[in-house]
């Protein structure tokens, strides 16, 4: 009973940990992110056309490693980003700094829920790995159909056991679907391999 109490304590720490990075746990779970994800970020990037000087928002950079494959096709793009966690901004500021500089970059601390961006401001969103945390996830998906320009695109990709892990409701595609359909997003496209999916929303 002790060790069985122990172990659902760490795997609590650990799933508040991969929602919110925090300290030195938080520091190196945010440099996973950016190896173990990798692949995951340049499929979901592949699967939309991105143009010269688009502006691109990321809900949850983690380590920055979404932000540095953008930076990697030299399309002059104006990149945001917003994350809960205090640690991944550490991280993701370090990783990307001359490009902060450079203004190529913004980062903020915050909440999908309430993002700090006007209008229809973003030709692209998105969100990789996350939105399987968001508390109140239509909330969430309404600031997301509010910044999201006219006729542009979110994307989101998660692998399909942290979906069924992680989230109660809207597990389905159907259920998804009907979910984003009902904010007001006018088409949704699935995509998926062996271990992941990926919604391409459009507004």
């Amino acid at each position: 009973m002790i060790i069985e109490g122990r172990y659902l304590m760490l795997t609590e720490f650990l799933i508040k940990q991969s929602q919110k990075p925090s300290g030195l746990i938080g520091r190196v779970i945010t440099k996973i992110w950016s190896f173990y994800f990798k692949k995951l970020s340049l499929w979901a990037i592949k699967q939309t056309t991105i143009s010269d000087n688009y502006r691109i928002l990321e809900i949850g950079y983690g380590g920055g490693s979404t932000i540095k494959n953008l930076l990697a096709l030299n399309k002059n793009l104006e990149i945001h980003g917003i994350d809960i966690s205090k640690e991944s901004y550490r991280t993701a500021q370090r990783v990307h700094s001359d490009s902060i500089r450079k203004g190529s970059v913004q980062l903020k601390i915050g909440n999908v829920e309430n993002m700090p961006y006007q209008n229809n401001y973003f030709d692209r969103i998105f969100a990789i790995q996350t939105h399987i945390f968001w508390k109140d996830i239509k909330k969430s998906f309404q600031e997301v159909y509010r910044v999201l320009s006219s006729n542009s695109t979110l994307i989101i990709a998660s692998e399909k056991e942290k979906i069924h892990y992680h989230m109660t409701d809207y597990r389905t595609s159907h259920e998804f679907s009907q979910l984003l359909t009902s904010i007001g997003f006018s088409k949704i496209e699935e995509k998926q391999n062996r271990n992941w999916i990926l919604y391409i929303v459009y507004k």
